[in-house]
């Protein structure tokens, strides 16, 4: 996993790191459904983030989150092909969190 794919977020009083991939030319996140952090993006449609993860700020992004299994499926399967995965048991109870603005 390449350590430079990192973005950090907060939200609420929850803080963390999701690990990012360019796929079809959108920074896409795998993440499990059942989190604080999608409950908060479904209900915000926004996450504060920070591509740079040793600054103190964060930024107002728009965000997405993605449950069709098709799409889901294609971005773990190019995850695994690029080295690039933290999910290795398939995509049941999985998403995709979008950046649609950055």
């Amino acid at each position: 996993m390449n350590k430079k794919s990192l973005v950090k977020y907060t939200h609420e009083n929850s803080k963390g790191l999701l690990h990012y991939v360019i796929f079809e030319s959108d920074v896409v996140v795998l993440s499990e459904v059942d989190t604080k952090k999608v409950a908060y993006i479904d209900k915000n449609g926004t996450l504060d983030v920070s591509f740079d993860i040793e600054s103190e700020g964060y930024d107002l992004i728009d965000v997405t989150v993605i449950r069709d299994e098709d799409y889901v499926q294609r971005v773990y399967d190019y995850m695994i092909e690029t080295n690039n995965a933290y999910f290795f048991n398939g995509i049941e109870g999985l998403c995709v969190i979008k950046f649609n603005r950055l």
